[in-house]
């Protein structure tokens, strides 16, 4: 049954069978809803930029904020491990075409406990005027407390509202405009399980010391690996 459910989700989300933890839950529905960050949707929309957006795909947007949905993905029991990803993306374009920048595909991976990274294919021309076509960006980091999350294992439902999201300087490389550790519009989402699958939702532990940084990098680097091997 592991061993059909790892195949499975590998072909949804495109990662080496192998890769897939044997307990992963799989990903029934997902849906994100993230705003970017206002300020630049605001400066494209004036009459300075004169811009525009388009959304394609799983990727929508309804006002104040783009929506992802459809996707497909696993995530482990504990929620320290997972991955969801989404075709389409967002273009923003301004200043005549001089502007023109593609986010493309997002995944989200949650690299550890209440932290994940955004992931997103940027093509296109910078406000520099720099052109950038790089795949697999680790785009943004997504961190939040245990305030903001729920947890419902009876329905297999896990939602977080509001998560903290933080350019990376990755990001800040291919997409310009704004530095790394710029904070961008917080995130929530919701992942629909298979029901019975999720843990309950424990209290925080990160304040206990020795062996947290090695913990904590060590299950980022293995989430990181997983979502390196898809394809």
């Amino acid at each position: 049954m592991r061993d059909a459910l790892a195949l499975a989700l590998a072909s949804m989300v495109g990662i080496v069978p192998s890769a897939v933890p044997e307990d992963a839950c799989s990903v029934e529905d997902v849906s994100i809803t993230w705003g970017f960050k206002e300020s630049f949707r605001s400066y494209i929309s004036s009459s300075i930029a004169n811009g525009s957006w388009e959304v394609s795909g799983d990727v929508g947007y309804e006002i104040p904020e783009f929506t992802f949905t459809g996707g497909s993905g696993f995530l482990t029991p504990d929620r320290s491990l997972g991955e969801v990803g989404f075709t389409g993306g967002i273009v923003f374009s301004g200043h005549d075409g001089i502007l023109e920048t593609s986010l493309q595909n997002p995944e989200l991976v949650v690299t550890g406990p209440r932290e994940a990274t955004l992931v997103l294919d940027v093509t296109g021309d910078t406000m520099e005027e720099v052109s950038v076509n790089q795949p697999n960006v680790d785009f943004a980091s997504v961190t939040w407390d245990g305030s903001l999350e729920t947890v419902d294992v009876d329905q297999g439902v896990w939602r977080v509202v509001d998560a903290e999201v933080t350019l990376t300087q990755e990001g800040s490389e291919a997409f310009g405009t704004y530095p790394a550790g710029e904070m961008l519009d917080p995130m929530s989402f919701t992942l629909s399980l298979t029901p019975g699958c999720l843990e309950e939702a424990g209290p925080s532990i990160w304040w206990i010391p020795g062996g947290v940084v090695a913990i904590a990098a060590g299950l980022s680097a293995l989430a990181l690996a997983i979502r390196r091997g898809r394809k």
